[in-house]
């Protein structure tokens, strides 16, 4: 049987507004193909035999296409065989959703992402029961972990080996469903976010990125650590919320009037909210948001940003619903796969 994995690599996560503006540091193409070698070889350690990649437009095949040699001289195992999809890549999102669909119909057993929260969710969107496993490239990084991509491709390896039982390897995760409406109140596409969903007093989509929050209306949140970076930071800041623990955090900011004195009933807090800025924001109220409850969007013209990036557009007379959904896919746990292999190891010897 073939042990297939999986990667998805997003050339140009952590090359937003974001990234320019506070000058923070972005991936060279080079580093990204030095990360691509080193998960070669830790897959290469577990025997898997084969690896399905995204093709892109930035030159990140070629950059590792020219080291595999010395790379394959250097390995004590042989590297797993690489094979690029046949698919037209336009360095959009759905490239991500596509690339996902595609390696799920292949039969890989899991699938390693390097990007921010936005390829997480494309990604997300398209592996449906694939679980993943998250390497941080972005410029928002709430969803894919901190750690070095060799421990990540280690641990994926040994999954796909089947080494590890599912129920030790696999945790489940929660996001929001966001289901627009027209005026006629007929369902438009559906989308998704991993981590928030932000409601912004504008009308035009113009760049994604959210690099100013004087907008912000109403932040929706699965997640909240306190060590985020991200709209999700200002949920942290009033109430943390464990990826793992039942339901989210409903915040509504309040409304920015220029020069307005701040109400007796708002209180503001600080918030990192992309990297070398802390902000000030205004809060108007705060709650627990369950899972199945609808939180309706509408009467004014507004956007609907998902995972910080503006998505949805909502003229006066139409609407939105946005609720959450407990274990709507799965993430490969990282450090229980690790003591679970450990373990039995030891066991052994």
């Amino acid at each position: 049987m073939t042990i297939r994995v999986g990667i998805i690599a997003n050339p140009v996560s952590a090359r937003d507004i974001r990234r320019v503006i506070s000058h923070a540091a972005g991936l060279t193409l080079g580093e990204r193909a030095n990360m691509l070698l080193r998960i070669l070889q830790a897959l290469a350690a577990c025997k898997v035999d084969e690896v399905l990649l995204m093709p892109e437009m930035e030159g990140l095949r070629l950059h590792l296409e020219r080291q595999l040699p010395a790379a394959a001289l250097e390995s004590r195992y042989p590297l797993p065989r690489l094979r690029w999809l046949d698919m037209v890549v336009r360095t959009q999102t759905q490239d991500s959703v596509l690339a996902a669909q595609m390696m799920r119909e292949e039969g890989v057993a899991a699938l390693l992402v390097l990007g921010g929260d936005g390829t997480h969710r494309a990604v997300v969107k398209g592996c449906r029961d694939i679980p993943i496993a998250g390497i941080s490239t972005g410029t928002n990084n709430a969803f894919p972990p901190m750690r070095e991509v060799t421990v990540t491709a280690w641990a994926v390896g040994l999954y796909a080996a089947k080494r590890v039982p599912k129920e030790c390897a696999l945790q489940p995760n929660k996001l929001l469903h966001i289901r627009p409406f027209d005026a006629q109140g007929r369902a438009k596409p559906e989308d998704v976010a991993l981590i928030d969903a932000a409601v912004l007093n504008e009308a035009i989509l113009g760049a994604k990125a959210i690099s100013q929050t004087d907008t912000l209306r109403t932040i929706i949140s699965t997640r909240a650590s306190i060590e985020a970076v991200g709209l999700s930071a200002i949920a942290a800041a009033l109430q943390p919320v464990d990826p793992f623990e039942e339901g989210g955090l409903l915040v509504e900011l309040a409304p920015a009037y220029g020069s307005r004195e701040p109400s007796e009933k708002t209180f503001t807090i600080q918030a990192v909210l992309s990297p070398g800025m802390v902000e000030d924001i205004e809060i108007a109220s705060f709650r627990r948001f369950a899972a199945g409850e609808d939180y309706r969007v509408g009467g004014l013209a507004c956007l609907i940003a998902l995972d910080g990036e503006r998505e949805i557009a909502l003229r006066e007379d139409e609407y939105a619903l946005i609720s959450l959904q407990e274990s709507a896919f799965y993430t490969l746990d990282v450090p229980a796969i690790l003591q679970y292999v450990c373990a039995q190891k030891i066991s052994k010897d």
